[in-house]
């Protein structure tokens, strides 16, 4: 779930990604409400939002309201960044979460890998995997163990360039794939 900071228009905004959806939440301030609210959603958090979605104001209501909304299209196997622009007023600060949908492979966001990336795979019967690196020479650099259906591969120090890996069970069930590290 993602939360936004502090807005001096909306109190609250956060989203859930499940199962290819994204579910928006966010609560105006008293004597808001006169102001359309427009859903935007970009593949980065500066520029290219798109509009998904729209709130029309209704002059009168003095009290806060609680907003929610679905995008049934936000971007999928990616992050998202999604903000609300308040008609006149400006915009609110801007979020981010991955959206996923139905993983039958491996996915790595974002891709090339960042300090942010994630490897999301199915793990629904939350059996061992073993996530093993190799450099081009094949020799293993890095290798963790997990039950979850991510990792956070970001945050281990991997040397640029292209590597190698494989990520599999006790029965070897799995994955095999290439990254490439930027950073």
């Amino acid at each position: 779930m993602a939360q936004e900071e502090f807005n001096p228009y909306v109190k609250s905004f956060n989203a859930t990604a499940i199962d290819g959806k994204l579910y928006l939440s966010w609560k105006t301030r008293a004597g808001f409400t006169c102001q359309d609210i427009h859903i935007e959603v970009s593949r980065d958090s500066v520029s290219g939002f798109e509009r998904r979605g729209t709130y029309y104001g209704i002059c009168g209501d003095t009290s806060e309201r609680y907003y929610t909304h679905v995008l049934d299209d936000p971007i999928l196997n990616a992050l998202n960044y999604v903000k609300l622009e308040l008609g006149n007023i400006g915009y609110s600060n801007v979020i981010s979460i991955v959206v996923l949908q139905n993983i039958k492979e491996v996915l790595v966001v974002p891709h090339p890998v960042e300090v942010s990336s994630v490897i999301y795979f199915q793990n629904k019967e939350k059996a061992t995997y073993t996530f093993r690196v190799y450099n081009a020479l094949g020799q293993p650099i890095l290798t963790i163990a997990t039950n979850n259906e991510e990792l956070n591969i970001g945050s281990y120090s991997l040397p640029p360039g292209l590597l190698y890996y494989d990520l599999y069970t006790e029965n070897k069930k799995g994955y095999r794939g290439k990254l490439l590290i930027t950073y």
